[in-house]
């Protein structure tokens, strides 16, 4: 199962992949902009505010968004996390993000490095469909 911070966060996440057509035929997330965007758009830190100019049809403008935005040390590291699971273009190293990172952070590190290597179908990305209960059978108990 998928964490997602909440739900504005999961909806994000599959409005940008559908928005640039990142869904394979097969529904099959791209296993490339699913982990970058899973870290770019976490609604736990506002990240997702300041990122969205550099995320279009073509990429992830990863140098840009680093060299003309501010960022916490945290949200840096996560930055090129997403950099390096969508293209290796930036390097992050496992202790950097163990010893900085707060548990909510790191967490979601763990999940976008566990989407890179599963991938996943867009139907895994849905809020789970709640069982809706049989309706109670009616019966005319008139004689």
């Amino acid at each position: 199962m998928i964490h997602f911070h909440d739900e504005a966060h999961r909806q994000k996440v599959v409005h940008y992949l559908q928005k640039d057509n990142r869904v394979y035929p097969d529904s099959r997330a791209d296993s490339y902009y699913l982990p970058a965007l899973y870290l770019l758009l976490s609604t736990k830190n506002d990240l997702y505010k300041k990122i969205g100019r550099y995320i279009d049809s073509d990429g992830i403008d990863f140098e840009k968004m680093l060299s003309k935005q501010d960022f916490p040390s945290s949200e840096r590291k996560l930055i090129k996390l997403a950099a390096n699971l969508f293209n290796g273009s930036m390097e992050v190293s496992p202790s950097e993000l163990i010893d900085t990172l707060d548990d909510e952070n790191f967490t979601q590190a763990l999940q976008a490095i566990f989407l890179k290597r599963t991938s996943c179908h867009v139907k895994e990305l849905l809020p789970a469909a709640k069982e809706v209960p049989e309706p109670e059978p009616q019966y005319d108990l008139k004689l």
